[in-house]
């Protein structure tokens, strides 16, 4: 007999989570649904509903409105609340667009509270599992343009990420300024040949500017002429390569197949 009180009790226990689950979800739809989310004061309840519902369970719609809270948070300059909430979010291991807009989101507020590491850390996440959209990489810049100016530890990988953001954004004159940087501020840094290597390949690629290239090529050669990559260097300046279109290189390669 006890057994079956007991049985009945976690049952009613459970029936109880299960309408308590339905009730919250039943008021935010309403509350979507409402005139309130028109004003400022709406939205701000509406996000601790969001906020509430997201962190007590883990299904689908709780981690839509996770995101959702975390996100009015962060854009309300909110960053007591927006951090936790972007880390939780985060740690559901969701690989979409809005885990990378999640996780930068977090690395800027890890940037205002100049928690460079955890930034750094946050922004290699997301470069390991996709690249930015265009948006995203200024959010990126900005973070690192901040640390920059900011002389907070700075590693040549903090130069090298924004010439990466700034190759992705189409400014290649500030791609190679930060190559240039890293270059002049880390002398000794060990992947220093493949910053110049990069830097003459946005001058020739991008820039289309033929003295550059060959200004950072033959800086190449002259300090790894030994590299594994020298070979290709020496043929592209021996060979007239800066100075032809991407048609005339097409043929001359394939005159070297047949």
């Amino acid at each position: 007999m006890k057994h079956i009180v007991l049985y009945l009790f976690i049952a009613l226990g459970f029936i109880a989570c299960t309408k308590s689950k339905e009730a919250k979800l039943s008021e935010i739809q309403e509350f979507e649904k409402s005139e309130k989310t028109g004003t400022s004061d709406g939205l701000a309840e509406l996000a601790k509903l969001h906020e509430s519902y997201g962190k007590e369970y883990e299904d689908e719609t709780a981690n839509n409105y996770l995101y959702a809270a975390a996100q009015y948070y962060f854009y309300e300059n909110k960053n007591t609340e927006a951090t936790p909430l972007l880390s939780e979010y985060i740690s559901r291991d969701d690989s979409s667009e809005r885990f990378r807009n999640a996780a930068i989101n977090l690395a800027m507020l890890h940037g205002k509270a100049t928690e460079f590491d955890k930034a750094d850390e946050l922004i290699s996440e997301v470069l390991d599992k996709d690249l930015p959209t265009a948006a995203q990489w200024q959010d990126v810049i900005g973070l690192y343009e901040n640390k920059v100016k900011a002389e907070a530890d700075l590693k040549p990988t903090d130069y090298e990420r924004l010439a990466m953001a700034y190759t992705a954004v189409g400014r290649f004159s500030d791609a190679t300024k930060n190559l240039d940087a890293a270059l002049s501020d880390f002398p000794k840094y060990e992947n220093r040949g493949n910053l110049i290597y990069r830097a003459g390949f946005i001058g020739w690629e991008y820039l289309k500017d033929t003295e550059v290239a060959m200004k950072y090529y033959n800086q190449f050669l002259s300090e790894y002429p030994d590299d594994p990559k020298a070979n290709e260097v020496k043929q592209i300046l021996k060979s007239g390569m800066l100075e032809m279109s991407d048609e005339a290189i097409l043929e001359m390669l394939k005159g070297k197949t047949k």
